[in-house]
């Protein structure tokens, strides 16, 4: 079973993702600040990681930053989700090595589709 872990500061998307990707048959984790979300990765080493860019106790780009710099964790695809509209954090975002960049709201069924792509598993036509 593929493991997935979001590190998300907003406790109603991050369950409500949790429990969209377990029913899609994913191990999730949750971690609601950077540091946490760190610390749980190298723990557990999962094979995704939804990374909130806004958040507390080190924000998304400097979890990034510290997962790329740990050998269990440097190779992990990240996709990053914001609601901020600052301009550039597409590309900051590019930089660290994301997988892929949402903006808040995103739909649920391009996020998993995304999912998909990124653990290499098949992606179901119309998604």
């Amino acid at each position: 079973m593929k493991k997935i872990l979001i590190i998300e500061d907003d406790q109603k998307i991050s369950m409500a993702l949790s429990v969209r990707l377990k029913s899609k048959g994913y191990e999730v984790g949750c971690a609601f600040d950077g540091s946490q979300g760190v610390n749980l990765a190298v723990k557990n080493e999962p094979d995704l990681i939804i990374l909130d860019i806004s958040m507390p106790a080190g924000g998304g780009f400097l979890a990034a930053e510290r997962l790329r710099n740990l050998a269990n964790t440097a190779n992990t695809p990240i996709v990053f989700i914001t609601a901020s509209k600052e301009p550039g954090l597409k590309e900051k975002a590019r930089d660290l090595g994301a997988f892929a960049f949402l903006e808040k709201p995103f739909d649920a069924r391009s996020l998993l589709a995304i999912i998909r792509r990124a653990l290499g598993e098949p992606v179901p036509a119309g998604t």
